[in-house]
């Protein structure tokens, strides 16, 4: 098999399971969490319970203690 189409092969089963990830996963909205800086510690709340409870594109994720609803990164 050629690299190319061994790379394409590659691809495919990788967006796949990007595909398959999302749709078992309703509350799943693209993009990462904003990493927390080392020392960072935000209060302690649980403010949201998966990106499906904070309003629009904004995720749930850590603030260094509690979660809260945060922007995305790409």
């Amino acid at each position: 098999m050629k690299t190319g189409t061994a790379f394409v092969l590659v691809a495919f089963v990788i967006l796949g399971m990007e595909m398959a990830f999302t749709q078992a996963r309703p509350d799943y909205k693209p993009g990462l969490c904003p990493k927390v800086p080392e020392g960072t510690v935000g209060p302690c709340v649980q403010r949201c319970g998966g990106d499906d409870t904070c309003p629009s594109d904004l995720k749930c994720c850590s603030n260094g203690c509690g979660y809260e609803c945060t922007p995305p990164i790409f």
